[in-house]
């Protein structure tokens, strides 16, 4: 199908179009806007299909959302996502949705991407926010068009990132996707893919939009979560890339959270591969659990959710102790998710509260954590 042919908003997937697309005849479709307050970087929509029996009642459609479109351009999610179900999602030992149409415009700078993010990453920090810059012009200057339409998980139920978990049904979470994990341990082939980036690639660059934050940061952060925000100002880089040497490289999520995860019973699914890297397990947990696990929980529960993940991974190189070591140096990381940021549009009811929530987690889990120790 013709790049100009793919629609750009949702108003734009008519019957017409599902029809040419889906390769069977739609005579109607009525939309549902799902994700309010949760999606960051895409417009999810449900749509509800009239048609001859061939299809599903209802998929679901992804695609860029405008107001945050130049910085997921500039991060390259879009393309990312759809090539990894494309080229990838079958060999991970998950459940992901199934893919009925999938599209995004071929572009000879994002093929580029490891070159040129490897090489700004070695420019001195003081070019960070100009780098920066120059990117998102670039990307706010591109109309390439993406688009995912994808099978409806309507019998699962959708987790809730704003309600957050217990610790056993994080570890219930942690130990479906460990297999994930697993499959690509240390498996450096899969990994030859211009669109999956190794984790530690841009880490100066991420350490510099980090620290221009910082002062704001500090203003909103409670008083607990401070000296950590302090710590990881100073230290961003070079612990990203101690974690990325010492531990063993798989596939990552990189946004494994409770509204990326639905259940059907004892079964998990996946969602949301926008920004998924290959880089260390551990990051994937610590985000997981920093951003779902009930702040109130008792370290002994902490740490049996940790052990059941660790079991279901089991990789024989790799101890508890030193996953429990990468594990505290990712919950640092994790930090720059939850930093204040002008280049998203972050709903102002559930979106905001949600990022409050999502801190006070994250600071009490780190309440543990001996910084002297991580590097």
């Amino acid at each position: 199908m013709a790049a100009e042919a793919i629609p750009e908003a949702p108003e734009e997937l008519s019957a017409d179009w599902l029809s040419e697309a889906l390769g069977n005849p739609v005579s109607a479709v009525t939309q549902e806007i799902l994700g309010q307050g949760q999606g960051f970087l895409g417009d999810i929509v449900r749509l509800h299909l009239t048609s001859d029996g061939a299809l599903p009642n209802t998929v679901i459609a992804k695609l860029p959302k405008k107001a945050n479109r130049a910085m997921g351009e500039m991060l390259g999610v879009y393309e990312r996502e759809v090539l990894f179900f494309d080229e990838l999602c079958a060999s991970v030992p998950v459940r992901t949705p199934q893919i009925y149409f999938s599209h995004y415009d071929p572009d000879a700078g994002s093929e580029k991407q490891k070159e040129i993010l490897g090489a700004c990453d070695g420019l001195p920090r003081f070019m960070t926010p100009v780098i920066g810059y120059l990117g998102k012009k670039i990307a706010a200057a591109k109309n390439r068009r993406y688009l995912l339409i994808m099978e409806d998980l309507s019998a699962f139920e959708p987790c809730d990132q704003f309600a957050g978990a217990d610790a056993t049904f994080c570890g219930a979470v942690l130990e479906q996707f460990a297999p994930a994990h697993r499959a690509f341990w240390n498996d450096s082939a899969f990994a030859d893919r211009f669109w999956l980036l190794p984790m530690d690639i841009d880490a100066r660059m991420r350490e510099g939009m980090f620290r221009q934050t910082l002062p704001r940061f500090l203003e909103e952060a409670d008083d607990s979560l401070k000296p950590y925000v302090r710590w990881i100002g100073e230290h961003y880089a070079d612990l990203t890339r101690r974690l990325t040497e010492e531990a063993p490289t798989t596939l990552l999520h990189c946004d494994l959270r409770l509204d990326n995860v639905c259940c059907n019973g004892s079964e998990c699914a996946y969602l949301d591969w926008q920004l998924t890297r290959s880089g260390p397990a551990a990051y994937d947990v610590a985000y997981f659990i920093g951003s779902a696990l009930h702040a109130d929980t008792t370290p002994a529960a902490e740490d049996e959710c940790l052990g059941r993940y660790h079991r279901a991974l089991a990789a024989p190189d790799y101890d508890f102790a030193r996953f429990r070591r990468d594990y505290e140096r990712g919950l640092l990381l994790a930090l720059t998710s939850v930093m204040p940021s002008d280049d998203f549009a972050i709903d102002a009811g559930r979106g905001q509260e949600m990022m409050a929530r999502w801190r006070a987690r994250l600071a009490a889990r780190l309440q543990r954590v001996d910084v002297t120790t991580l590097l």
